[in-house]
């Protein structure tokens, strides 16, 4: 018994150096002894492909190994191997295969969300060049209605002062046209004064012969 403890004590030192991991061997639960024999208490029952860290092995075919949660131990050396279990490995390939077509798939959805992108991109781009132009020839129309309504303001005016000029012109004739009718109206009122008078002027003056 001495003996063990001092074998025990020796590798463990010995393994705290270099400690390793290993793997559970691919086949079912396997006994974490207290010691280095058959007769020592089980303290764990290790599933097969459970990692563990290698603390050192004896030359009677155990290795000292520590489990995840801590627990320090000894176990028989062919249960040990320095790859994980088939199973295991077999389990984290299909992970990663499983990732990997994951990954592709976001890859090909994030494409074609590249590709949408870039389509309403160019949608936008096209749909802003025709806001420019519309907003171009609007900005035209109003610069064009403006300048119509200028001129026709101007057209107005101008009419209103032809027809002002036309009214004053008409008025003008009318009161020439009024003075010339006054005038030989009084022209005929005065020869109807003036000829009864000169005829008898004329009378007296062939009486007189």
């Amino acid at each position: 018994m001495r003996i063990a403890v001092v074998l025990f004590l020796l590798f463990a030192f010995a393994g705290g150096a270099q400690a390793e991991t290993r793997y559970i061997v691919d086949q079912a639960k396997f006994p974490m002894r207290a010691g280095q024999s058959t007769g020592h208490k089980i303290v764990r029952l290790l599933p097969s492909g459970a990692a563990v860290e290698l603390l050192g092995q004896s030359a009677e075919g155990y290795s000292h190994i520590r489990s995840s949660d801590g627990k320090e131990g000894w176990i028989l050396s062919r249960y040990l191997m320095k790859v994980p279990a088939a199973r295991d490995r077999l389990e984290q390939f299909e992970k990663e295969l499983s990732q990997l077509g994951e990954l592709k798939k976001q890859k090909v959805l994030a494409e074609r969300e590249r590709n949408r992108l870039q389509s309403e991109n160019s949608n936008l781009v096209k749909e802003l060049a025709l806001l420019k132009e519309t907003a171009a020839e609007a900005a035209e129309m109003i610069a064009e209605n403006r300048l119509l309504k200028s001129e026709a303001e101007a057209s107005k005016k101008e009419l209103l002062e032809f027809r002002q000029e036309t009214d004053d012109i008409t008025s003008s004739a009318h009161q020439r046209w009024f003075m010339l009718g006054g005038g030989a109206i009084l022209i005929g009122v005065l020869l109807g004064l003036l000829l009864p008078y000169v005829r008898l002027r004329k009378k007296k003056r062939w009486g007189g012969y």
